[in-house]
C-alpha cells in the first residue's frame, strides 16, 4: 500500500514533537516494548485525519483501530 500506515504516523509522531505543539501529544513509556502514551488523544486523531484527509476523525475513530492492531499483532 502507497499510504502512510497508522503505525507508521505513530512513530513519526514519537520520533518528534510537532514543530506547531508546545507540549508533547504522544511519548514512549517503554520504548523497548514499543509502549506508549498518548497525552493529548484527540490532537493526536486530529493530526491522524488532516493526514488521511478525514477531517471528522477523533479518538473514538482512532481507538477503534488501535484496538484492531493490539488484537490482529499488527506491527508493520
Amino acid at each position: 500500500r502507497g499510504s502512510l500506515q497508522l503505525w507508521q504516523f505513530l512513530l513519526q509522531l514519537l520520533s518528534s514533537n510537532p514543530s506547531n505543539h508546545s507540549e508533547p501529544i504522544i511519548e514512549w513509556t517503554r520504548k523497548s516494548a514499543a509502549e506508549f502514551k498518548l497525552l493529548d488523544p484527540e490532537e493526536v486523531a486530529r493530526l491522524w485525519g488532516i493526514q488521511k484527509n478525514r477531517p471528522t476523525m477523533n479518538y473514538d475513530k482512532l481507538s477503534r483501530s488501535l484496538r484492531y492492531y493490539y488484537e490482529k499483532g499488527i506491527n508493520s
